[in-house]
Formats: C-alpha cells, structure tokens, sequence
C-alpha cells in the first residue's frame, strides 16, 4: 500500500514542478517532506512566484521620443486609447506626453497605472517615484513604488522607498508591511519580524499583515506564535488560500494534525489549482494513513516556501 502511495505522492509532487524526488523510505515509513508555506504578496495575492534575493530593478526611461513637436495633446489621446481598450497604445501615448512634460502627473498617473496593468514593473515601479518626486509630501506613490521593486525581486529599492514613505508618513502600515517582506526577502527574520509586528501594531485587523508575520514566526521557527497569528489571519480572510495554507503548516508543526488535514483542504478547495496546498494536502494523507499521523519534523523550516511576490 505503501509503494503505491508514494508513487501517486511522488506523481503529484511532479505535477506541482517539483524538482527534486521525495526523500527514500525508512524502515517501512513514508518520507516526511516539510510542508510549505507562502508569504501574501503585496500585488496580486493568488500568484506566488519564487523570489531571487540577487536580482535588481532595471533603471527604464519614462519619456518616449517622437517628432510631433507638440502638434499633438498626447495626454488625451492616452484616455481615449485606454477607454478604447488599446491599452499598449495608451501607455505609448502618455509616455509621449512625458517626453514633452516630464513632471505632468496626470501623464505619470496614467503611465504607473497602465504599466503595472500590464505587468511592466519596472516601468511603472520608475513611474510611482518619478510621481512621488512631485509629490514630496506623498507617501502613496513610494509606498507603490517600493511593492513593485519588491516584484522585481529588488529588497534594496524596495527597503530604501518604504523607508522614505515612512518619512513622510511614520504610520503608514504598507510601508512597514514593504519593510517586512524586503527583510524576508534576503532572510533578515528579526528585521522582519520588527517591522511586521509594528504593522500589526498600526493595524490590528489587518488580515495580510497577520499572514505576513506568521509567515515570518514560521520561517524562524516560532510556531505557537505563528499558529496565535494565522488563526487571527484565518478569521479576517476565511477565503484566502494562502492563508489556510499557512495555517495548516503551524497546526502541523503543533502536532494537530487533524486540524491541518482540514485547513489544507480548505486552502486546496478555495484554490484547486494552488499546488502548495495540494502537495501538503497529499503529503498528509499520506503520514496519516501510514501511522496516525506523526508530527512534522520541528527542526526544519518552511521547505520551499521562498516567499512570494
């Protein structure tokens, strides 16, 4: 029973894009594979992609060169593309209109907008702070700025914005939420777990900044204050994959199995195609039907969860 099981284990694990093959059974026992959890991105919480902690933003140019010499409004022809849905154009024509006027915001609006729209964030990253330069009492746009410079995989630019919006705005949560995730993203835990637990302090109920910190407890191996953390997450964002994910992996790590067979079922129904929760759904079926369900190893950290964007 047991070879057939971890053959479908194994078939599942290369169905996620799991690269290596799962560790061999000792004295009759399936292998104990870590389960995984996934940080909430700041952009788009449902994709979490793996970070690269040496990668760095490219520097891009705002202004798009043309020989119109003004003859044309490029701004308004950028709304009426858009509202056409001819996004690219509209993008093209407002970077058009910052090579006449660098420092229009209307044009930097719509130019940050539309690129983060259509996933050039380098672009858009370049856009919110040229904006933020304008508006130097604003702490929005660094704070934009710094989340896509974190999709970037760029903790630096990242770190370097949020602290610049922090001094505009001490208790801007996002801002410290950016700090966070840059410290997650070199594997700084104390520096993120400061900054994380000052956003919860700012904002109590705030679900992603929960799921955030227990993250953070999880990746130092703190799991009762992970599991205090994530089932306060859990309530706020009932329908959050991500975050039943999480939870199951610090019931896991508590010994209460049964609780985690339930929470990563939930995560895996509230997303069929989120692999993290699949995998660990399995990986505990599998030790539960093989022995009563031991506990997952403690000494181990999250396995593969590289934090997302």
């Amino acid at each position: 029973m047991h070879r057939n099981a971890l053959a479908a284990f194994a078939a599942l694990l290369a169905l996620a894009g799991c690269k290596k093959s799962p560790p061999p059974t000792v004295e009759g026992r399936p292998p104990v594979v870590s389960p995984s959890a996934t940080l909430a991105p700041a952009l788009a919480p449902a994709v979490t992609p793996a970070h690269d902690a040496g990668a760095v933003a490219v520097k891009v140019a705002l202004g798009l060169a043309h020989t119109d010499n003004g003859a044309q409004d490029h701004l308004a022809r950028a709304r009426a593309l858009r509202d056409d849905g001819d996004t690219l154009e509209s993008l093209a024509e407002a970077r058009r209109q910052l090579a006449d006027s660098p420092e229009d915001e209307d044009a930097l609006e719509v130019v940050a907008r539309t690129a983060q729209a259509l996933g050039q964030n380098a672009l858009a990253a370049a856009a919110f702070e040229k904006l933020a330069a304008v508006r130097d009492d604003d702490a929005v746009p660094l704070v934009q700025a710094a989340r896509l410079h974190l999709a970037l995989h760029d903790a630096a630019g990242a770190e370097r914005l949020a602290s610049e919006a922090l001094g505009r705005d001490d208790g801007n949560v996002e801002a410290y939420q950016v700090l966070g995730r840059s410290a997650l993203l070199v594997g700084d835990l104390r520096r993120a777990m400061d900054a994380l637990e000052q956003a919860q302090v700012l904002a109590p109920s705030h679900g992603w900044v929960l799921n955030n910190l227990g993250f953070a407890y999880l990746r130092a191996n703190e799991n009762a204050r992970a599991l205090e953390t994530l089932s306060r997450a859990a309530e706020l964002l009932p329908a959050v994959a991500v975050v039943q994910n999480n939870l199951g992996v610090a019931l896991e790590r508590l010994g209460r199995t049964e609780e985690a067979s339930t929470a990563f079922e939930r995560s895996a129904s509230l997303a069929p195609h989120y692999t993290r929760a699949l995998v660990n759904r399995a990986r505990l079926a599998l030790l539960r039907s093989a022995d009563g369900g031991p506990a997952p190893e403690e000494d181990t950290d999250s396995g593969d969860d590289t934090p997302a964007e």
